[in-house]
C-alpha cells in the first residue's frame, strides 16, 4: 500500500517540473538551454528572469528585442565578433546554432 504523503510528494513535484519552463521546450530549444547554461551563463542571464552576472552583457531573454532572432542562428554560424573586451570571439556548428536559437525563441513571451 502506498504512502499518502509519498502520493502526495509525487504529485507536488510533477506539477512544478510541469510548470517550470524548461518542461514546455521542444527537443532542440532544450539542448540549446544546455547550450547556453554551459557556455554563456557565467556573463549572460539565460533564464527567463534574473540579472546577468556581468552587467554589460543582456539577459538572454531580451536578445529578441534587440536582434531579428530568425537572422541569429546565421550570425551564430558565421561567427560573433567581441562586443566588448570580455566577449569571446566564437563561431557555432549549424546544429548548436539551431538549438540556441529555439531557446532564445522560447523565452520570448
Amino acid at each position: 500500500m502506498r504512502s499518502p504523503g509519498l502520493s502526495a510528494l509525487g504529485g507536488l513535484v510533477l506539477g512544478l517540473f510541469l510548470a517550470s519552463p524548461v518542461a514546455a521546450l521542444d527537443a532542440s530549444a532544450m539542448r540549446g538551454h544546455a547550450f547556453a547554461r554551459e557556455n554563456c551563463a557565467c556573463c549572460h542571464a539565460v533564464e527567463s528572469r534574473g540579472a546577468s552576472p556581468m552587467h554589460e552583457a543582456p539577459p538572454f531573454r531580451t536578445l529578441a528585442k534587440r536582434f531579428p532572432v530568425d537572422d541569429l542562428a546565421d550570425v551564430l554560424v558565421e561567427g560573433v565578433e567581441r562586443r566588448h573586451p570580455a566577449m569571446p570571439e566564437f563561431r557555432l556548428d549549424p546544429g548548436d546554432a539551431a538549438d540556441l536559437t529555439a531557446y532564445l525563441k522560447a523565452l520570448v513571451p
